[in-house]
This record gives structure tokens, sequence and C-alpha cells, in this order.
């Protein structure tokens, strides 16, 4: 692996215009040789290896083909620094197919419409575990954390059956 003008090619800014009023931003790790190719280089740290099997999972991943959409590097590859009682460096390379990249463009032309649209669906924050899901409309109830709920609910006069759960304020 090799990064010729660190400078340039380390925390990149990649920019990209959606409409007149919005745009896409993304900082990319490095852009460098790996295996004797121009690719887009990815850094992570772990406390346990990242699968390898699958073959294909990599090319899978969201981040990357993120990153290789707003750039056009389809060739992608992180570098994994294992944190176990013996330092182990994973090196992953996969590519971005054109279609992978396609389909994420139209992912994220449909985001932006909801956006703009102000559809916000709703969504359980299973992803983050550390976010205590404040932004969810079903606030409390999955997480059985009643506090959530009385902070979060707007009860209204004569509502004795239980479409006041539909009602949640955020």
């Amino acid at each position: 692996m090799c990064i010729r003008q660190p400078r340039s090619n380390l925390q990149i800014k990649f920019v990209r215009a959606l409409s007149d009023q919005n745009e896409f931003v993304a900082y990319i790790d490095a852009i460098g040789r790996f295996d004797d190719r121009d690719c887009l280089l990815e850094w992570k740290t772990t406390s346990a290896c990242y699968p390898t099997e699958p073959d294909g999972l990599l090319a899978l991943d969201p981040q990357l083909i993120c990153y290789s959409w707003i750039t056009g590097i389809s060739d992608v590859a992180q570098v994994v620094f294992v944190r176990k009682r013996l330092i182990e460096i994973q090196y992953l390379h996969t590519t971005i197919t054109d279609e992978q990249r396609r389909e994420f463009g139209q992912l994220v032309e449909t985001t932006i419409m909801q956006i703009d649209a102000a559809q916000f669906l709703p969504h359980s924050g299973i992803r983050f575990p550390q976010n205590p899901c404040s932004s969810c409309p079903y606030i409390g109830l999955c997480l059985g954390r009643q506090e959530l709920v009385e902070a979060a609910l707007i009860r209204r006069p004569g509502a004795e059956s239980l479409d006041w759960l539909d009602e949640l304020h955020y």
C-alpha cells in the first residue's frame, strides 16, 4: 500500500451537487495504491477480525459503495487494525460495480425527495444501539421504558382506548 502526496491524498473532502439547494459531502480516508491498483482506502479499527467470506461480502459495505459513488473510483480497500493481544492488520480489497454506484445514486435522490417532502418514516434506531432513540416516534414503547413514553406522549381528553398510542409527540 502506498499513498503518494499524503498532504493532498489523506482525509479528502468530496462534494457532489444534487440540486441547486442540496449537495452530498463525504470525507475519504485516503486515495492510494493497493495491490498495484489505484484505489480508495478506508481505515477501520476493531477488536475482532472482519469476515472475509463469503466472497463479495466487502462489496456490500454501504460506506464503501457511498465513497465509490462520490469519487467514481471502483477499486476500494479497507485497512483494518485489529486490537487484540497480538495486533493484526487486515487488508481487504473489492471492486464496486457501476450498477452498485447507480443504485446508490438513486437511493440518494429518493432520500433527498423524501426529506424535501418532509416524509420522515419511523425507524427503530437499532443500527445505533447507543442512540436512545430520541427521534423515534415509537420512543419508549419498544424499549419498555415508561418514562420515555410519558415524556413523549400527548394524551387527549376522552382517549380511553389504545388509539392514543398513535399520537406521540417528538
